[in-house]
């Protein structure tokens, strides 16, 4: 039964993270795009940019996936340690946002940099869905590509305070 309460709390935490992270993923698009206006495109129907940030929100969940992947029965050792064991998935969770926000900041920035002949931001807001899926091809992949190195300081985190 504690097996029991102990997932449905972790699965609470989960969902509220989630919504944490899908936040703060939408906030490092606006940041990227600080002249263009996300919420008033989405509002007038423009597809290249819900493209785009669903992918930001995709990548995000890949790469802190590991961050909500706790195994309940390693927390069998009292109340004590279940709070630090909550305490550390909150602080690995604050690690790997920050390495998500730089990570994918500096990937757009720099593909943008690389592709000087085309101006993505002026694309998106004219609807060119084409650049917006090219657009979300590049964070996927900055995603998948950091999402095992993300995993591997989480845990390093998580051993150096456990």
């Amino acid at each position: 039964m504690e097996e029991l309460l102990l997932s449905l709390l972790q699965l609470i935490v989960a969902i509220i993270l989630s919504a944490i992270v899908a936040f703060l993923a939408l906030y490092l698009f606006q940041r990227f795009t600080r002249r263009f206006d996300e919420w008033e495109a989405l509002r007038q129907r423009n597809t290249a940019v819900g493209v785009v940030l669903g992918a930001t929100l995709v990548s995000a969940a890949l790469v802190l996936r590991p961050a909500l992947a706790v195994d309940p029965g390693s927390w069998d050792v009292g109340r004590a340690f279940f709070v630090q064991a909550l305490l550390v998935g909150a602080l690995q969770l604050a690690v790997g946002l920050i390495l998500v926000v730089i990570a994918l900041g500096f990937g757009l920035y720099l593909f943008s940099v690389l592709t000087r002949g085309i101006d993505e931001l002026e694309e998106l807001k004219k609807g060119n869905l084409a650049v917006a899926v090219l657009l979300a091809g590049v964070v996927l992949g900055v995603g998948l590509m950091m999402s095992q190195a993300v995993g591997q300081i989480m845990a390093l985190v998580s051993s150096l305070v456990l």
